[in-house]
């Protein structure tokens, strides 16, 4: 249908883009996609004729995290219902949380009814971010149990540290930074604690008193910090020693230095 430089079109034509921004080709983002737009349109809309209005990202923050992101447009009207239609408390929820250290502990262990996983609670996968996993791979991909699913409940609450396909219809909660291994908010939680997301004062919150949480990092921080894998390459080691969090970009710390190099330098 046109594929990216059809989207990037539209927000060109939308004014919603600084076109002038240089690519790698040498030539700006409006020189290599003005006027590029898409001849289906059932496939990539109009600007003027959104799938969905006003759907896009929050960005949230508090004692779970200093930043993460909320993808709205996947908020099904079944996720609406159940979490978000409170007369007296609208756009906002509550749940106890399952915790999860990282993706296969979550598939081997979603179905254990064990866990005592409803309807109401929050699924939580921490370790997945740009130190823990390394890399915050596309891993926080989170379906309820199929106990669930076969009662018509098709997604719950998911809020990670790592990131998660584009594609994925779940509205979760991902990026949050600093990640479980930086000693973000996340390595405190314990299965079974309370969290309250409030999306119109987009705010993540540990429904714990400050005591508590302030003992949890003390005693973490006597364990050493949150426990991830070892490095396996001298690449790994490299990345994690000087890596900035997703609300950063998941940069190299020191990489901003040698932007433009042959125009700041010169040539080698």
């Amino acid at each position: 249908a046109g594929g990216l430089p059809a989207v990037m079109a539209e927000l060109i034509g939308a004014g919603k883009i600084h076109e002038d921004a240089l690519t790698c080709t040498g030539t700006t983002v409006g020189e290599n996609c003005r006027g590029k737009h898409t001849w289906d349109r059932d496939v990539i809309r109009s600007y003027d004729n959104p799938l969905k209005e006003k759907a896009g990202f929050l960005n949230l923050k508090g004692t779970l995290f200093d930043s993460a992101i909320m993808k709205t447009s996947v908020i099904s009207p079944e996720f609406q219902e159940r979490y978000l239609n409170n007369p007296e408390d609208p756009n906002a929820f509550e749940g106890k949380v399952v915790v999860f250290e990282g993706p296969e502990d979550y598939h081997h262990r979603i179905d254990d009814p064990s866990l005592g996983i409803d309807e109401h609670t929050i699924l939580i996968i921490r370790g997945a971010g740009p130190i823990g996993y390394p890399g915050a791979a596309e891993v926080v991909n989170m379906q309820p149990p199929g106990s669930l699913i076969k009662r018509g409940v098709l997604s719950l609450p998911c809020i990670g540290d790592g990131r998660q396909s584009g594609t994925s219809g779940t509205p979760s909660i991902l990026n949050a930074s600093p990640e479980a291994a930086a000693g973000g908010g996340l390595a405190l939680l314990q299965s079974g604690d309370r969290v309250r997301i409030d999306l119109n004062k987009r705010s993540a919150d540990i429904l714990l008193p400050p005591e508590e949480l302030e003992r949890r990092r003390a005693d973490l921080e006597a364990r050493g910090g949150f426990p991830y894998p070892a490095s396996q390459t001298p690449w790994q080691e490299i990345q994690r020693s000087m890596v900035d969090q997703l609300s950063e970009g998941m940069t190299l710390k020191p990489a901003v230095k040698y932007q433009k190099v042959a125009q700041t330098f010169g040539v080698a």
